[in-house]
């Protein structure tokens, strides 16, 4: 048998109701006594006793509660397993921008290393710089990439930081302009922070919602 007390809220002596049998009425009882003489058989299931303006027998009360608690905890387990699988979505697309961008890196890298062998190999031992033009840097737009992704749009932190790496290894390599490094470092390093924090923001929206 179910627990009055806890069925009527799990404080015994909050919850008080009049009850009655054969036509006559004692009370109002609090929930723990209630159950109190259930337990010690001095009161049947068949006694009534008031509740939401009505008079309902012990056993329908107490069926009605077990349905209204079994509702709730149906419903409560379904909110959850769906902020589960949400949050399960978003740990598998955010692995899977992670991956296409270590393999993004991967090939930039390869690529670097190629041009720099096929420059050796043209130019012997004259220095790479001091033939071949170098590329314009993108510290500015990487800056700024960084700080609106930072602050207003979390896509372009993940832009920031993956144009900052590419430039950085570009830098590294002696293909890039060197005077666009402190932008670039600093727009690349605003893309991380950003798009761990929008991760972050948004896990934590969905857990309380």
């Amino acid at each position: 048998m179910s627990n009055f007390a806890e069925l009527s809220g799990g404080d015994g002596d909050a919850a008080k109701f009049l009850m009655r049998w054969r036509g006559r009425q004692e009370g109002p009882h609090s929930a723990s006594v209630i159950e109190a003489k259930l337990v010690a058989n001095e009161i049947g299931m068949l006694h009534e006793i008031f509740h939401n303006g009505q008079w309902v027998t012990i056993r329908k009360y107490i069926a009605e509660r077990e349905a209204a608690l079994q509702a709730e905890r149906q419903d409560r387990d379904e909110r959850e397993r769906r902020a589960r699988e949400e949050v399960e979505k978003m740990a598998r697309e955010r692995d899977e921008q992670l991956r296409t961008a270590t393999l993004a890196e991967e090939k930039r890298k390869n690529d670097l290393l190629a041009a720099g062998l096929a420059r050796q190999n043209y130019q012997g031992n004259v220095s790479i710089g001091s033939q071949l033009p170098l590329k314009a840097h993108r510290g500015g737009l990487i800056l700024t990439l960084g700080l609106i992704g930072l602050f207003i749009c979390g896509p372009l932190a993940l832009a920031a930081w993956i144009m900052g790496s590419s430039d950085l290894h570009e830098m590294d390599a002696g293909i890039m302009d060197q005077s666009g490094r402190s932008n670039t470092s600093t727009g690349k390093n605003c893309g991380i922070i950003g798009t761990f924090l929008w991760i972050i923001g948004f896990v934590i929206y969905l857990a309380a919602s």
